[in-house]
């Protein structure tokens, strides 16, 4: 069934894990997967218990990208619409799970077990917060086939990560990086065994849970705000006005009297 292609879990209280299940090609992106994965998002923006989502593969890899034997740019084919025309829908339809993934108020958590490539890349890179099994390995794979190192936002989300540098070479290379590399590069945060990847990104989901909602939804905020804020002025007033905002949450109000009778 269609809703198989990306297994739903709710592990624990206010933690949804997601696997993309395509083992058997990597969890490969085609459309029926992207249009699944769209419906996955929807429920976890729209349910307010759920804070915080562990993206995962099944198998041994996270993403191989796109499926390039088929399947993952079959926009509608009305007559009136030109190839052209179907394979730009389908371009930003996959492009859309990306900017959703970093725009949703929830803490987004990839469990990177196994390869990401190309648009699997991209998803990782959504992600707030990256974890990688000793398996993990990340590559820009277009730039390798004659298509632009640029897509699904890989442009605008690694050099912003990685820095500038590092950036520029893996999109012109499209070389291969490793979990040690990535962790060096900080391109994930913490390296683990296969078979504890999922603890190790459970343990963060409840560090995330520990704290209070709104601040966090707040904080997720500030750091899109902040990676294009044009000033360190601008910045700052973005962050005084949000202060003062969550203020009047009565979340810290509890948190101080919390603290003073420990």
């Amino acid at each position: 069934m269609e809703t198989e292609l990306v297994v739903r879990q709710d592990t624990e209280p206010g933690v949804r894990v997601l696997a993309l299940n395509r083992p058997e090609r990597l969890n490969a992106i085609t459309t029926d997967l992207i249009e699944v994965l769209h419906g996955r998002l929807d429920d976890v923006e729209t349910d307010p218990e759920i804070r915080v989502v562990i993206l995962t593969g099944a198998g041994r890899g996270f993403c191989a990208g796109a499926d390039l034997m088929g399947g993952w740019d079959e926009a509608p084919s009305e007559t009136n619409f030109t190839p052209a025309d179907r394979s730009y829908l389908g371009q930003r339809r996959i492009s859309q799970l990306v900017a959703r993934i970093h725009s949703i108020p929830k803490v987004f958590i990839a469990a990177v077990n196994g390869p990401a490539a190309g648009g699997g890349f991209a998803l990782a890179l959504a992600c707030d917060i990256r974890l990688g099994s000793t398996t993990a390995k990340f590559l820009v794979a277009n730039v390798k086939i004659g298509l632009s190192a640029g897509e699904m936002g890989i442009s605008y989300l690694l050099p912003r990560i990685i820095g500038g540098g590092h950036a520029t070479d893996l999109m012109l290379t499209g070389r291969t990086v490793h979990a040690d590399e990535a962790l060096a590069l900080g391109l994930i945060s913490q390296v683990h065994e296969p078979d504890a990847l999922l603890d190790a990104a459970s343990d963060r989901a409840r560090l995330v849970l520990s704290n209070p909602a709104f601040g966090v939804e707040l904080s997720k905020e500030m750091l899109a705000a902040g990676r294009d804020a044009p000033s360190l002025d601008y910045a700052i007033l973005l962050e005084n006005r949000t202060q003062v905002l969550a203020g009047y949450s009565g979340d810290i109000a509890k948190a101080i009297e919390n603290f003073r009778t420990r």
